[in-house]
């Protein structure tokens, strides 16, 4: 059952990206069996169906949407609240998404802008793998800002950075 956050977090999605082709729904499993999750920092931490377990419990702790593109999942994203103010934001996209980097980036932006405002963070963060260069020019091209480089952070010992919005 999706939380009140992400029911509404995809409804001020949806009024902002109607035009586009791209619409939002509440996280829900089932949509994470028709995403290609590639994405190395999910699955050195567990496998698909583990991962799809881990995206449907953080949910429950902030909130998750899935986006759509021509009627098929193309990303699930959500936010982790760690206190008041202070989220964890997260991301799988599928290559359908990375086929749209404008469109993409630019949704990415309103889902920043959307979630700060509707759950009142001053906050988000991000942790991206130090070896995904793409990953780690992505985010800054959406305004997050490397804070630190956290040794050892991943299950497999490698490196991340902690980057802020």
């Amino acid at each position: 059952m999706p939380t009140l956050m992400s029911l509404q977090l995809a409804e001020k999605l949806n009024d902002q990206r109607r035009r586009t082709g791209l619409f939002f729904m509440p996280f829900h499993k089932h949509h994470a069996t028709r995403i290609d999750i590639k994405s190395e920092e999910v699955l050195v931490v567990a496998n698909r169906e583990e991962a799809i377990e881990v995206f449907d419990q953080q949910e429950q702790m902030g909130a998750a949407v899935t986006a759509f593109v021509y009627n098929e999942p193309a990303a699930i994203f959500g936010f982790v609240s760690i206190w008041k103010g202070v989220a964890e934001a997260w991301l799988v996209a599928d290559d359908v998404m990375r086929s749209m980097p404008v469109t993409f980036t630019k949704t990415a932006n309103l889902v920043l802008d959307i979630s700060a405002i509707s759950m009142g963070l001053h906050r988000t963060q991000i942790t991206v793998r130090s070896t995904d260069t793409r990953a780690y020019k992505w985010a800054s091209a959406v305004g997050f800002r490397q804070e630190c480089l956290m040794q050892k952070y991943g299950t497999d010992g490698v490196d991340y950075f902690l980057m802020a919005r």
